[in-house]
């Protein structure tokens, strides 16, 4: 596995983290941003919602489009495959294995 492709999926794993961190299991992409640029890995909002994008392809989260006058706030919904992954019970090509239990 290349580099680049490790920090992808550790991104990807830092977001499912994020989202299980909070009660609802839900945030918005600014509060995302901010958590993974935190958390050590630079990030913009182009390429979180790719990975968003990607893990709602994945079905590991759900996204609200809510408007707002610069465009739409992305509100992220984790789900139970999502949870599962980011607990490291269940393995998804694209996202880094949880290796803490």
């Amino acid at each position: 596995m290349s580099a680049a492709n490790a920090l992808i999926e550790d991104r990807r794993l830092r977001i499912l983290k994020s989202l299980e961190e909070m009660q609802d299991r839900r945030l918005n992409e600014d509060v995302l941003v901010r958590m993974i640029a935190a958390s050590g890995q630079s990030i913009d909002i182009d390429t979180l919602r790719a990975d968003l994008t990607f893990l709602q392809h994945q079905a590991c989260v759900s996204i609200e489009k809510l408007p707002r006058m610069h465009g739409d706030l992305w509100v992220v919904n984790m789900t139970g495959i999502g949870t599962r992954v980011a607990d490291g019970v269940q393995h998804l090509h694209g996202v880094a294995r949880n290796l803490m239990f």
